[in-house]
């Protein structure tokens, strides 16, 4: 989606460029562009002589101009969702007290120092999302593992949904150098 999106960006950015370059006089080179009307004198004449034109214009541009508002509902929708995920306030605590265990049972694990649970998505598809900061010398594949099978799937039981998708996201954090001083010879 986002590729299409930023083609799209693109051919506007370079349309807009290009009228104003024209309007500007860029293009008088390859003759009076700025000099001659904005429409061809034919497509005035059908318009004259079609008086439907001017209405089925407008129409095409009020259906293409709901699509792009109906598009940005639909994708601030997805975005709240992703926040703030639809459920009842039992749910909510359920999913507060077994986030809760998890982080417990996480943070216990060799090699992780800090762990963080939310719960995204929509009723139908819900999705657990855990975020591990882990040191720097630890086998991220065994972290990933006994996460995957000890607390992630006791949280998908307690919760009472053992399909629910799970993002894992390891961080390794490693201790910060400090840069020595260069030593100041004494003059």
């Amino acid at each position: 989606m986002r590729v299409a999106l930023a083609v799209t960006g693109a051919l506007l950015f370079g349309c807009g460029a290009v009228a104003l370059a024209a309007g500007l006089g860029g293009f008088d080179g390859l003759g009076a562009l700025s000099g001659r009307p904005p429409l061809d004198p034919a497509l005035v004449r059908f318009t004259g002589s079609a008086p439907w034109f001017a209405g089925v214009l407008a129409a095409v541009a009020e259906l293409v101009s709901l699509a792009g508002q109906l598009w940005l509902v639909v994708q601030g929708r997805a975005l709240v969702q992703r926040w703030w995920p639809e459920m009842d306030a039992g749910t909510r605590v359920l999913s507060r007290s077994a986030a809760a265990n998890l982080a417990r049972d996480g943070e216990a694990l060799p090699g992780v120092r800090a762990l963080r649970v939310r719960l995204t998505g929509t009723i139908t598809r819900p999705r657990l999302v855990v975020t591990v900061a882990c040191e720097g010398d630890a086998v991220l594949s065994e972290v990933f593992g006994e996460l995957g099978a000890g607390p992630v799937e006791r949280y998908r039981r307690t919760m009472g949904m053992p399909d629910m998708d799970a993002v894992i996201r390891l961080r390794p954090e490693f201790p910060k150098r400090h840069r020595r001083a260069p030593a100041v010879e004494a003059a």
